[in-house]
């Protein structure tokens, strides 16, 4: 049987991506028939889900591939781990997301009709699905991990599929900044168990279970179980764990923390919540499937899965942000005007009750109101795109009034879906809509963790005041959306002449919907969200029924204080009278003294946008300005100082290489080259002028030996004139000494001798 499960798990998980890669690729050739192709492909996958929770055996069944990927360890005796892992809760949540998206697929085919992207809208709508699926199927971190950052990047391409747009630009540049902050943390997170467990980080459902060769499993539970047994803590966080008051386990605490931050980004917790409004301006079938199945449903399911290592410290953070989430997102859809930012905070709201119920103990019902959320919140989304597709994209529910009567079938399934967020019941019985019995599990959890801690800390009362208080809130702001919407008279003629009733393929799962809010309730999702509590039982951690253990007075004083299920009844009929003829009433008490200052704050989101953009962005704008000041003037002066020394050392010494060294060489070579020239012109060829030219060189050399005798002949020798007689002359050289004399005779009888220096000239 387990590997029946398998495959059809493995076909359930390929049918969203081969939509995905079938559209990518033909998505030219299939044309308008995308929407079909696509919304098929995950009814299959659907069906496939659903064969999986009929053929689910026992309640303690677990099904686990996994594969070796990547070493850990030098020698190789350690991997970490891929695979496929389904328990109890998976199977629920296969089943919740396949068939949520089938049914968004099936209505954005009317919705998204005429679209020039329709293709690539339906292509990027199965891959969003695949991921979640991925995320619900992960034995381990590291794996749930990647299909974590695909949630991510596909819903970045959803809320800004209308790119041309200003609004959905910042809307999915938002979105996906304020997940990257989250996930810093997440990483952070899973650095620590990484390097405190040794690299094993399957989840902690996976504890107990059996390879094929027979070896237990080692999951964080039992790595953990392990490490403590060893006294093994890292002494890097030893003096953290001593500076934070934490102990021993105050890694532990950090670790799970840092997960949440994860959780905090994706499920839009305070303080980064403040995308998932904006998300609004992406198309309708987007917000729909963001709100409901995918994305914000995944940080609650990480949390519960990660639930058994989360410290008491740990779980009284979570507790703490999903208190304030919830209270504050449901303040601020009690002034919105736009149809769908009221159900955008109101998701805020409802995803603050999960957190809470993780937070302080109620972990299933966290669960429980995961999927019974899902329902009714997707089926309100729909509903409200088709009164905007009906009313030309009109949002404001002011120029709303009396679509009933033009949208009778909407306004029932928005109707039926108000009830069941409302918590709706029949008074003094156990009989009611999904929401009741999954919000009344919460609440009487946050009154357990309340009256425990009451005595120890002097606010922990806000634990279960906070929540009851928002159980009455729930019901006046939907009445208040449903009045504005649906009943009195039109407000806008224009917006009211045009409506219709939305078509089939945007009715029928508006309707399926509406029918799951119903009965999906206790008997339908409990047994198998309570058939996933065996490891967390082993952790010492309570199940669904100590909520109902005798003298546990948690389910009793919910029930008290919810006035015995009719608590739903009154602010509900008080909306729907207070609105039912618009916000004339409410503006009058908005424009009081007293209320105008926090209507106004309510309105304006609490300034969380003014403070981030302002503090936040300003103060990374007013860094990056002084950091580009000192990288320009400091900096690169330095450098450009330092280039243009070299620069001009450079010019100088090419100058000098160039008007100096080059010109002496070039004068020389110049000067040879004319010499040259000039002797060239000697060398004629002809014989004639080489002979004379000896002749007159030898003449030459004649004269000037001639002419070294005459100074010594003037200076010496008697003139012949004188005498009247010829002179005679003898010489005789000394060539050892180097002198030379000279004698001679006048005639015969006048002797003379002359001696020169030196022989040399």
């Amino acid at each position: 049987m387990d590997e029946t499960i398998l495959t059809l798990l493995v076909l359930a998980m390929l049918m969203p991506l081969a939509g995905t890669v079938l559209l990518l690729c033909a998505g030219r050739m299939i044309g308008d028939r995308a929407g079909w192709v696509a919304t098929s492909l995950l009814g299959f996958s659907f069906l496939c889900c659903v064969t999986i929770w009929g053929m689910w055996p026992d309640r303690g069944h677990r099904v686990l591939a996994l594969y070796n990927w990547l070493p850990i360890t030098a020698d190789g005796a350690g991997f970490l781990e891929v695979g496929l892992f389904l328990d109890s809760l998976g199977v629920a949540m296969m089943a919740m997301v396949s068939g949520i998206a089938a049914l968004v697929h099936l209505y954005s085919i009317g919705y998204m009709r005429g679209d020039p992207r329709y293709t690539r809208f339906f292509a990027y709508l199965s891959l969003f699905t695949f991921s979640m699926m991925g995320i619900v199927i992960s034995p381990s971190l590291i794996q749930l991990l990647v299909f974590w950052e695909l949630v991510g990047l596909t819903s970045y391409l959803l809320i800004g599929f209308w790119y041309e747009k200003r609004a959905p630009q910042l809307a999915c540049r938002k979105a996906f900044i304020m997940n990257r902050v989250g996930d810093a943390g997440f990483l952070i997170g899973l650095g620590i168990l990484f390097a405190q467990l040794g690299g094993h980080l399957l989840l902690p459902a996976t504890e107990g279970m059996l390879m094929a060769d027979g070896n237990h499993i080692k999951s964080m539970i039992g790595a953990l179980a392990a490490t403590e047994a060893a006294g093994q803590v890292a002494s890097s966080h030893a003096g953290l764990n001593d500076w934070l008051g934490l102990g021993s386990t105050g890694w532990l605490s950090l670790a799970g923390l840092g997960l949440f931050c994860g959780a905090v980004g994706k499920s839009a917790q305070f303080p980064l919540h403040t995308w998932l409004p904006d998300a609004m301006e992406g198309p309708t079938p987007v917000s729909s499937i963001v709100h409901s199945a995918t994305m914000v449903a995944a940080g609650v399911f990480l949390t519960a899965r990660i639930y058994p290592i989360l410290t008491p410290e740990a779980r009284l953070v979570i507790a703490s942000i999903g208190l304030i989430t919830l209270v504050m997102a449901a303040l601020m859809a009690l002034v919105m005007t736009d149809i769908k930012r009221v159900l955008a905070y109101s998701t805020l709201s409802q995803l603050g009750y999960m957190v809470v119920a993780l937070g302080v103990g109620a972990w299933g019902y966290a669960l429980f109101h995961l999927i019974t959320h899902a329902f009714f919140k997707c089926c309100l989304f729909q509903c409200a795109g088709s009164v905007i597709h009906a009313a030309h994209h009109e949002q404001d529910m002011r120029r709303y009034g009396g679509l009933g009567r033009k949208m009778p079938w909407t306004a029932a399934a928005f109707g039926i879906c108000v009830l069941a967020i409302s918590g709706a019941a029949i008074p003094l019985t156990t009989l009611g809509l999904s929401g009741f019995y999954s919000k009344d599990g919460i609440i009487a959890g946050a009154f357990n963790f309340g009256f425990g801690i009451s005595g120890q800390w002097a606010p922990g009362w806000l634990f279960w005041f906070l929540p009851l208080l928002v159980a009455y809130l729930t019901p006046l702001y939907m009445a208040r959306a449903f009045a504005l919407t649906f009943m009195g008279r039109p407000r806008v003629e224009s917006v009211h002449q045009h409506a219709h009733e939305a078509p089939p393929s945007m009715l029928i799962p508006q309707l399926a919907l509406a029918v799951m809010a119903i009965i999906s309730g206790w008997m339908l999702w409990k047994p198998m969200i309570e058939a996933s509590q065996p490891v967390m039982q082993v952790m010492g951690i309570q199940s669904f029924a100590w909520l109902h253990e005798p003298g546990n007075p948690g389910m009793k004083a919910a029930h008290a204080w919810l006035l015995q299920g009719a608590g739903w009844i009154i602010p509900l009929a008080f909306g729907l009278w207070w609105y039912r003829d618009g916000l004339g009433r409410a503006s009058r008490v908005a424009e009081s003294w007293a209320v105008r200052p926090i209507h106004r704050a309510l309105l304006n989101k609490l300034y969380f946008d003014v403070v981030y953009d302002r503090l936040i962005s300003g103060m990374v704008v007013a860094q990056s300005r002084i950091l580009d000041w000192i990288d320009r003037r400091i900096v690169d002066g330095l450098v450009n100082r330092t280039a243009h020394l070299g620069s001009d050392l450079a010019t100088a010494t090419g100058r000098f290489d160039r008007d100096v060294i080059d010109r002496s060489l070039d004068g020389a070579a110049e000067s040879v080259l004319q010499a040259g020239g000039v002797l060239r012109t000697t060398q004629a060829g002809r014989v004639r002028i080489y002979v004379l030219g000896i002749f007159v060189a030898i003449l030459l050399v004649l004269i000037v030996v001639l002419a070294s005798f005459l100074p010594i002949w003037r200076a010496s020798a008697p003139s012949a004139a004188a005498t009247g007689r010829p002179v005679i002359w003898t010489f005789e050289s000394d060539f050892v000494s180097g002198h030379r004399h000279a004698s001679g005779s006048l005639g015969d009888s006048i002797p003379f001798s002359a001696k020169e220096e030196s022989i040399n000239p």
